[in-house]
């Protein structure tokens, strides 16, 4: 029976399998971390060549809430087929999709940093301004305040001054000016703006900007953090007498699917599953 095997190398995989290559998250219109659309287009192909399985939606759907439930983050019963098993032939990951010890410390890195912004802002939320106070109180400083007023006479002098050449490059800077005069003004007497961090953290939504914030700080392309997610999540899900060594396949959801894994990516994550997953637990 055929195997579909997701990230191998055709040329590498001699065991007859269907190899399914794993495509790099759309990092314009990103898609959740356990689902993107380009692999659901990817793997529709391929599933249409072989026996027939359950939906695609339920596929995805039953790969998320095992991870979840692996790490803590959805209560489920374990699933005891979900074991690992050595690979019946020889892998190789693409490079631009393999783990090594360089991005998996970047990984661990950006992981922490997640965390960190998703606290920040959870702080934050404990002190925000219903949406109706904070637009009373803002326009209040804005038209009313000695603050606000200084601010309107320093655009109005600007506007009468020998420097205001009409120019569309004196206006805009003019209006950056007091634009941040005015945002300075009202944060000082108003605090954070609840629509920008009204909304609590939610790891189903399409777009998730703890992730983004995070890659950006640490130097990791957002696409491979996603990626790393993405390979790191099924094989630390595993119990740790599961993980297996060497060339490992680890069960997707489907049948005859696969992440695989080469044996430096078995050694180097193995030992390092443990803290991983409290990280990744602690972002999810």
């Amino acid at each position: 029976m055929n195997e579909t095997i997701w990230n191998a190398d055709p040329s590498n995989v001699s065991d007859g399998s269907v190899w399914l290559p794993f495509l790099t998250p759309n990092t314009e219109h990103p898609m959740p971390t356990t689902i993107r659309l380009p692999w659901a287009l990817a793997l529709a192909a391929a599933i249409a060549t072989t026996a027939p399985v359950t939906p695609l939606a339920a596929q995805f759907g039953g790969l998320a809430k095992k991870a979840k439930a692996a790490l803590g983050v959805d209560k489920q019963a374990p699933d005891a087929a979900a074991n690992v098993t050595s690979s019946t032939g020889p892998v190789s990951v693409r490079e631009e999709h393999r783990i090594d010890a360089a991005s998996l410390d970047l990984f661990e890195r950006a992981l922490a940093a997640e965390h960190r912004w998703l606290t920040e802002r959870a702080q934050i939320r404990k002190g925000l301004r219903t949406p109706a106070d904070y637009r009373t109180c803002s326009q209040t400083v804005v038209a009313v305040s000695p603050e606000g007023k200084k601010v309107m006479q320093m655009y109005l002098d600007a506007i009468e001054s020998p420097a205001n050449d009409g120019s569309v490059e004196f206006m805009t800077a003019l209006a950056n000016k007091m634009k941040a005069e005015q945002e300075r003004i009202i944060f000082a007497a108003c605090g954070y703006d609840p629509a920008e961090y009204g909304a609590a953290h939610d790891p189903s939504a399409s777009h998730q900007p703890s992730e983004h914030a995070a890659a950006s700080e640490v130097g990791l392309p957002y696409a491979r953090y996603a990626l790393l997610k993405e390979r790191i999540v099924p094989f630390c899900a595993l119990d740790a007498a599961n993980r297996g060594t060497g060339a490992a396949k680890v069960p997707g959801d489907g049948r005859n699917i696969y992440y695989i894994y080469e044996p430096a990516e078995t050694e180097l994550l193995a030992p390092r599953c443990d803290a991983l997953q409290r990280a990744i637990q602690a972002v999810s």
